[in-house]
């Protein structure tokens, strides 16, 4: 399995990725700092899972999605994501994730990804 994590924040990038390692053996993993870094490692690499953030410099998360979803309605995206306004998740979900998660990362949040993680790529 291949995941892309987006995020501006290196702690939070690390974090996710350290869990995401323990809990996933064989990934091969991706890492980005913005929403183009992101884009280019997607394009190059087409991973199965994208983890992004969407309040990012650069581009920014929406961006990220709308040009992933232009080449791709597949790809699993799940977003991580400080901004709680309940109407921007419900755009955000328009565009075919498969969960949005609130930061801060923390122990639930981690659990919560692995058990999506695992739901998604089980069958």
């Amino acid at each position: 399995m291949k995941i892309l994590v987006v995020d501006d924040s290196n702690f939070v990038r690390s974090l996710v990725g350290k869990t995401l390692q323990i809990n996933f053996p064989n990934l091969n993993l991706l890492m980005a700092c913005n929403g183009i870094e992101g884009y280019n490692l997607y394009r190059s690499e087409k991973p199965d899972l994208i983890v992004t953030d969407l309040l990012m410099p650069e581009m920014n998360g929406w961006e990220l999605l709308k040009l992933v979803r232009e080449e791709d309605l597949s790809v699993k995206v799940i977003v991580f994501s400080a901004d709680v306004q309940k109407a921007n998740q419900d755009d955000i979900e328009k565009f075919g994730i498969t969960a949005f998660l609130h930061k801060p990362f923390n122990k639930e949040k981690s659990e919560q990804l692995i058990n999506i993680i695992k739901e998604e790529f089980s069958a």
